[in-house]
C-alpha cells in the first residue's frame, strides 16, 4: 500500500470521526433543548407599555460647518413657515500678487453660480444630457424672491471668547447686510440651467462679442447676474489697495455675501439643499492690449465660513395650536422633536424583580395620516436627549436595525415608525442605577446623524434637513395608534 493511500485513509477516517462527534452533539443540543421546554425553565411571552411623550421645540442648531446649506421659503398648516438663507465668505482669486484689471478695464458681467445637486439621466434620445435636481421640498413651481447682499457681518474663524476653538454660528444668528442689493429678483429652479452667456463689450459700451460658457462637468446651476457698478466699486476701483493683499486683509475688508430668501406671494414656494462646493462670483471683464479688446475673468470661491440662517413662524399653525394636546411634531432645520419617556408608574422596577431575558424591544409612533404629507421624512431618528449621546443600539447593531424607516401600510399610506432598541432595555432592565433611565429623542433624521465608529458616541446637532412628519402621542383617543414600547422576553423560571 502506498503512501498516499495510507494519507488517504486516514484522512477519511478523520472525518468520519468529526461528522460522528458532529451529530452526537447536534443530537445531545436537541435532547437539551426539548428537556428545558418540557420542564418548563422558560416561557417566551410579550408586553406593551404606554409611554409618555411631548414635542419640544429646537430654538437653533449648529449651521456653520454644516455638509447642506438650504434657501429658500416654504409654508404648511401643520409647521407654519420656514424661510432659509445663508451667508458666505469669499477667497480671493488664484492670481497670486497680480489682481489688477489693466489698461482701459470694463466690466462685461458679474455672475454668481451656485451648482445644483443633481441626478443625470443615463439614457438620453436627442444626445443632450438631461438632469433632474435633488433636494428640493415643496413645489418646485412656485418662485421664492433672492436678494444678494454685501455681508456687514465679520466673521470669525475662531471663538472670540476661547481662541483655541473654532468658531461656531447657530442658524437663529442675525447678520448685518448692505442697504443695496447686488442683485433681487425671483427665482425658481431650472433644471436646464447648464450655460452661460457673457456679453463682451468695448469701452463705449458696444458689444463686441458673446462668450459661450459651459462648466466642465456641465451640470445646470444657479445663476444671479449681480450690479455692474457696485461690483466696479468694491472690487475693480480698489483693485490697487492693501485689501487685496492676502486673504486676512480682503476677509475685513469685503466680509462676504448674506443670500436671502423671502416670499413672492401667499402660496407655499420651496426649499433647495445645496453643498455650495464650487460655488462662485466671477467677474468678466475686459481690457485693451497692444490695441486690441481681449477677455479676461477673475474668480472668487465661495470660503470656507459659510452658515446658515433658519427663521420659523408658527403662527396660526396646527404646531402652535395643538402642540400640547396629543399629537407630535417633528421636523428638521431648527424645528422640533419628540421627548420620550419611558415605563412610568414604577413599571421599570416592577419588571427588575421578575427574571426576564430580553429576546426583543420595539418602539413604535404612528403617523397622523390626517396631516401634511408633502415633506414626510423618509426616516426618524433615535438618541439619548438628556446627555445628547448615541444609545447602545446604534452602535452595538447600527443605523440599519435600529431602522426607524417609513412603513406604509397596506395600501400605500404612510403609517408609522418603528425603532428596534432591545439593548438599551436589555441593559436597563439589568441595572439598578436610576439614572440610567433617560429621555429619548426623535428627531428627522439628518445625515450627520448616524455613528461612524464605536467610539463615535456624542451626537452631531447639525440638522438641514426641513422634512417633517405629525404623529401620535400618548394622549391620543385612537388607544391603537398610542405611542408605545413593545418588548418580547424570555421569563426564566427559578
Amino acid at each position: 500500500m502506498t503512501t498516499k493511500v495510507v494519507n488517504a485513509l486516514k484522512y477519511l477516517g478523520l472525518v468520519c470521526l468529526i461528522l460522528f462527534i458532529s451529530s452526537s452533539c447536534e443530537k445531545e443540543m436537541d435532547n437539551i433543548g426539548v428537556n428545558l421546554i418540557e420542564n418548563g425553565t422558560f416561557n417566551a411571552n410579550s408586553e406593551s407599555y404606554e409611554v409618555l411623550s411631548n414635542t419640544i421645540n429646537v430654538e437653533k442648531v449648529p449651521s456653520s460647518g454644516a455638509g447642506q446649506y438650504l434657501l429658500g421659503t416654504y409654508s404648511n398648516n401643520d409647521f407654519g413657515k420656514l424661510k432659509a438663507s445663508f451667508v458666505s465668505q469669499l477667497s480671493l482669486p488664484a492670481t497670486g500678487d497680480d489682481y489688477n484689471y489693466g489698461e482701459n478695464a470694463s466690466i462685461d458681467s458679474v455672475l454668481i453660480t451656485i451648482p445644483y445637486q443633481v441626478t443625470k439621466e443615463e439614457n438620453y434620445a436627442d444626445g443632450k444630457p438631461k438632469f433632474s435636481i435633488d433636494s428640493v421640498f415643496g413645489n418646485s413651481d412656485v418662485e421664492f424672491k433672492v436678494g444678494i447682499y454685501e455681508l456687514k457681518t465679520f466673521l470669525n474663524t475662531l471663538d472670540p471668547q476661547d481662541p483655541t476653538k473654532n468658531n461656531i454660528y447657530y442658524s437663529d444668528k442675525e447678520f448685518q447686510k448692505s442697504d443695496s442689493p447686488l442683485f433681487l429678483g425671483n427665482f425658481k429652479v431650472n433644471e436646464n440651467d447648464t450655460v452661460s452667456y457673457i456679453s463682451r463689450y468695448e469701452l463705449d459700451g458696444v458689444k463686441y462679442d458673446t462668450d459661450t460658457i459651459k462648466e466642465a462637468d456641465v451640470t445646470p446651476t444657479m445663476k444671479f447676474p449681480l450690479n455692474k457698478e457696485l461690483v466696479k466699486q468694491l472690487f475693480v476701483d480698489t483693485a490697487g489697495n492693501a485689501d487685496f493683499a492676502d486673504f486676512e486683509s480682503f476677509s475685513r475688508y469685503f466680509r462676504g455675501l448674506y443670500i436671502e430668501a423671502s416670499e413672492v406671494s401667499s402660496e407655499s414656494a420651496h426649499l433647495i439643499s445645496l453643498s455650495v462646493a464650487n460655488s462662485k462670483m466671477t467677474i468678466y471683464y475686459s481690457k485693451d492690449e497692444e490695441n486690441v479688446r481681449t477677455k479676461h475673468a477673475f474668480t472668487f470661491l465661495f470660503g470656507n465660513i459659510k452658515s446658515n440662517i433658519l427663521e420659523r413662524d408658527y403662527t396660526n399653525s396646527n404646531f402652535e395650536q395643538n402642540n400640547s394636546n396629543n399629537r407630535l411634531f417633528v421636523q428638521g432645520a431648527a424645528g422640533s422633536e419628540a421627548s420620550i419617556s419611558l415605563f412610568n408608574n414604577n413599571e421599570l422596577d416592577e419588571i427588575r424583580t421578575k427574571n426576564w431575558l430580553i429576546n426583543d424591544a420595539n418602539l413604535t409612533l404612528y403617523i397622523d395620516q390626517s396631516a401634511s404629507s408633502d415633506i414626510l421624512p423618509q426616516q426618524l431618528f433615535i438618541y439619548n436627549m438628556e446627555e445628547n449621546l448615541q444609545i447602545k443600539d446604534m452602535i452595538s447593531e447600527g443605523l440599519t436595525m435600529v431602522g426607524g424607516d417609513l412603513k406604509r401600510d397596506d395600501d400605500g399610506n404612510p403609517e408609522k415608525y418603528v425603532f428596534k432598541i432591545t439593548d438599551y432595555i436589555s441593559d436597563l432592565v439589568k441595572s439598578d442605577n436610576s439614572a440610567d433611565l433617560i429621555n429619548l429623542g426623535i428627531r428627522v433624521y439628518n445625515p450627520s446623524d448616524a455613528p461612524t465608529a464605536i467610539s463615535d458616541v456624542t451626537m452631531r446637532q447639525f440638522s438641514w434637513n426641513p422634512k417633517g412628519v405629525v404623529l401620535y402621542n400618548h394622549n391620543t383617543s385612537n388607544l391603537e395608534k398610542r405611542v408605545q414600547l413593545n418588548i418580547s422576553y424570555t421569563e426564566l423560571n427559578n
